[in-house]
């Protein structure tokens, strides 16, 4: 037995292998496609991630919150469906089989999910669903107007937009006098409600603060502008009487009190106001019994009375242009009531649209900010513990990490991805390892499927020349460099075509024919004859009915014929030959493992057996040569 011999009958193996592995990895696929494989393990990992690990006594609550993440725009945005007549005709199948396919699998009436889920988008979906942001800002417009009313004291609004200033004696309990209110009682200043520079410094602190309470100013703009405006104060006063030493010393008092306050350039301002929270504060935001949520929660309930009569108001419209539309498609549309999450997201906006026309600005601000707050409220009461701990160990581990960054919401979203991230990997790993247990099971269910024993396979590429030649010639026809290796599945597409082209000519010995089985069982040779008797008419069927004929008389060693169904005919053949089952068996049990190898391995594994059959080894070059190409 010389190498070449060796080789061919390898390359004959691995060609065989490749091929199955080639249709194994197409049925895995498509099974993973249809049944969401991967979207699944996906959602149950994130699951697990939420949930602390496995078997959580919050399991409701976590599944809960990870179907309102995948009710997230960006994660549907990312959900790609399986397309095709084939896999959406089984995707409906499997809908009626399994629970798992269902509406609702996903999130509100969703049947499929993402496969996979970008790290940042994951970590800004979480932070939105738990409403990190939009308290957040609510937080600081909260400090934000604290501070205003810590520099100039409180006051009021009129209806017509006036700012009105309360004298000494009408302070109400709990009203912040004001620094600057302050600092003119220790100078012996007369009352500032008669002030007309103050007034207007109260003036353009009310319109600083209501840009930012819009967002048509950040935070750091509107800072800046409170330190101007003072600092225009604080000069017409100076030029009002500057012979007076209670002024001079207002003055002076005043400039040391915004040095202090705002700093050089405004920095001192964010860190003694609170302005931009920490990231621990962010993290406690998801806390309801915590001082920083129930900082928020207090400016909220301040708009909450005012808000819920506006709030019916436009709830009110709604449902009479619902009703209104669907009369308009049935005249009984008003028996069977339409609620307006039902409805498809286009016909919500237009409908909520609607009803916010009829508003004045400051009515759909309050508004808006109240159904903020109710979507938030009831996010966090249904929230995991577990999540709010997993919160409050990422918020420490960034804070560690950052002092006051530019942005304490970003790091904290950069945190979560990193958090996520990592549980990803480790999800991936698991995804891997079950991939290859059913990897097995299709390699295994293939082979018995497809008849194909190894051991068979090898006797017939030892002792067919013909067929070992044709099989390694067909094999070197394909393109095997390395860089094509089936990695992706466009890489596996274009190597199924080229397989398929050089397989029309090639019979493998597998599938469940007479001859294939006769030779496994170890029947004799006359039984393993496809030639069928003179007598028996040319057909098709008849030849096969023959040849079967042939099989269960040499293999059972008698002159009578069977008129049991083949698979019958089959099963008592096998059972005549147990030893010839087991040989068989075992066959269907190497190739099972084989093919589980996967298309990747068999590819490049082929390529380099070609490789060393059509050019061998690398001859030695001689030593001067070798000298020379060195030097």
């Amino acid at each position: 037995m010389n190498l070449p011999f060796v080789l061919d009958v390898a390359i004959g193996l691995i060609f065989t292998y490749l091929i199955l592995s080639l249709l194994a990895s197409e049925l895995q696929e498509l099974l993973a496609t249809v049944l969401q494989w991967r979207a699944k393990h996906l959602k149950d990992s994130i699951e697990v991630l939420l949930g602390g690990g496995i078997n959580t006594p919050e399991e409701q609550r976590v599944k809960d919150l990870v179907g309102r993440l995948y009710d997230d725009p960006l994660l549907k945005n990312v959900n790609q469906a399986a397309k095709g007549a084939v896999p959406q005709a089984f995707r409906k199948l499997t809908r009626i089989l399994f629970p798992g396919n269902r509406p609702g699998a996903f999130g509100h009436n969703q049947s499929s999910g993402p496969s996979y889920i970008a790290p940042e988008t994951f970590a800004t979906s979480l932070i939105e669903q738990l409403g990190i942001t939009s308290m957040v800002d609510k937080l600081s417009e909260v400090r934000f107007e604290k501070f205003v009313h810590r520099i100039v004291g409180h006051y009021w609004v009129n209806e017509f937009g006036e700012v009105g200033l309360p004298d000494d004696d009408q302070f109400q309990d709990g009203w912040e006098r004001g620094a600057i209110r302050t600092i003119a009682e220790k100078s012996e200043r007369s009352s500032l409600s008669a002030d007309q520079n103050f007034r207007v410094l109260v003036e353009e602190y009310d319109q600083i603060l209501n840009a930012y309470r819009v967002r048509t100013a950040t935070l750091e703009t509107s800072v800046e502008r409170l330190g101007e405006s003072l600092d225009a104060y604080i000069a017409a006063c100076a030029n009002f009487d500057q012979s007076s030493p209670e002024t001079a010393l207002f003055v002076r008092r005043l400039q040391s009190y915004k040095a202090s306050v705002f700093g050089q350039n405004y920095e001192r301002a964010f860190s003694s106001g609170g302005l931009k929270p920490s990231i621990a504060e962010v993290a406690d935001l998801v806390h309801q019994g915590s001082s920083t949520h129930q900082e928020v929660a207090r400016a909220y309930d301040r708009i909450a009375n005012q808000a819920r009569p506006i709030d019916a108001q436009v709830n009110s419209t709604i449902q009479t242009q619902i009703n209104d539309y669907r009369l308009g498609l049935d005249a009984n549309a008003l028996d069977h009531p339409t609620k307006f999450e039902d409805l498809d997201y286009d016909l919500q906006q237009i409908f909520l649209a609607n009803a916010l026309a009829n508003l004045t600005p400051e009515e759909r601000q309050l508004y808006e900010d109240y159904q903020t707050y109710k979507t938030i409220r009831n996010g966090l009461s249904r929230l995991p513990d577990s999540v709010k701990e997993s919160i409050a160990i990422l918020a420490k581990r960034s804070q560690a990490r950052v002092d006051q960054a530019e942005n304490q919401v970003n790091q904290f979203r950069d945190e979560i991805s990193v958090w996520f991230d990592r549980s990803m990997s480790r999800a991936s790993g698991v995804y891997k390892r079950n991939a290859k247990g059913v990897a097995i099971l299709i390699g295994l269910t293939l082979a018995a499927a497809t008849n194909s024993d190894t051991f068979h396979i090898f006797n017939r590429l030892s002792s067919d020349d013909s067929l070992r030649r044709l099989v390694t010639e067909r094999a070197s026809q394909l393109n095997l460099d390395a860089q094509r290796s089936p990695r992706f599945s466009a890489q596996l597409e274009e190597l199924k075509n080229e397989t398929d082209a050089v397989l029309r000519e090639i019979s493998f010995p597998i599938s469940w024919n007479s001859s294939n089985l006769g030779r496994q069982l170890g029947c004799p040779s006359s039984a393993i004859s496809s030639a069928p008797p003179q007598d028996v008419a040319n057909t098709e069927a008849n030849q096969l009915k023959a040849q079967w004929d042939n099989l269960y008389k040499g293999c059972l060693n008698t002159d009578q014929s069977s008129n049991a169904p083949v698979p019958l005919q089959v099963a008592q053949i096998m059972v005549n030959r147990p030893l010839g089952v087991l040989r068989m068996l075992s066959g269907w049990i190497v190739s099972g493992i084989a093919i589980a190898m996967g298309a990747p391995f068999w590819f490049d594994l082929l390529g380099k057996v070609v490789n060393v059959r059509n050019s061998g080894g690398k001859p030695k070059q001689p030593a001067g040569e070798v000298q020379r190409t060195n030097e």
